[in-house]
């Protein structure tokens, strides 16, 4: 059995999302590396899965990374993404980086009677934001940054990004051959 989800980054303009496929059997914790490869995020950062969102009183992640004594934190190692999602058209909240605080919406789009051996990214758009950015107000700053010709402060997210001489940022790029380069690496 294959889970299909669509994962949308919350907020985001233009809209960043990913179409993915995983193995029924996968955990949430193997979910959380497979949407970090599928959005190109670097796992640099705390995560939770949970019903509404960063405050929710139960979730699921890796215990002792509690940000309140009050939340209950399941281990996303030993939990699997079926114990949540039974049906088509459940939607469930990623959150990653709780200071950025990038906030996703789990669509489960379908379960299917197939095998398969790790992730698979089937569609997307939009580029991801670059890590440590400042939540959607930075990467809209940057972006606004990158698009000013003579902005003084332009050069350095130049180098930031690794950008090479003449390459641009373009916000609206999603290359899936890329993003299932990643996704490969994870089912090794």
């Amino acid at each position: 059995m294959i889970y299909k989800f669509h994962i949308t980054l919350l907020e985001s303009d233009p809209l960043v999302w990913r179409q993915i496929v995983v193995p029924a059997d996968y955990t949430f914790y193997q979910l959380h590396m497979t949407i970090q490869a599928a959005f190109g995020w670097e796992n640099n950062h705390l995560f939770q899965f949970s019903q509404t969102g960063l405050m929710d009183k139960i979730c699921y992640g890796l215990p002792g990374d509690d940000i309140d004594p009050e939340i209950t934190t399941i281990d996303a190692r030993k939990t699997k993404v079926s114990r949540i999602f039974k049906k088509e058209g459940q939607t469930y909240c990623y959150v990653y980086d709780f200071g950025d605080e990038w906030n996703h919406k789990i669509l489960l789009e379908g379960i299917e009677a197939k095998d398969m051996n790790g992730p698979y990214c089937l569609d997307g758009g939009g580029a991801c934001p670059p890590e440590d950015v400042g939540g959607l107000s930075g990467y809209y700053e940057m972006v606004k940054i990158l698009k000013t010709k003579n902005h003084p402060e332009k050069a350095e997210y130049i180098q930031w990004l690794g950008l090479v001489s003449g390459e641009k940022w373009d916000e609206k790029l999603c290359s899936i051959r890329e993003t299932n380069k990643r996704l490969l690496l994870l089912a090794k």
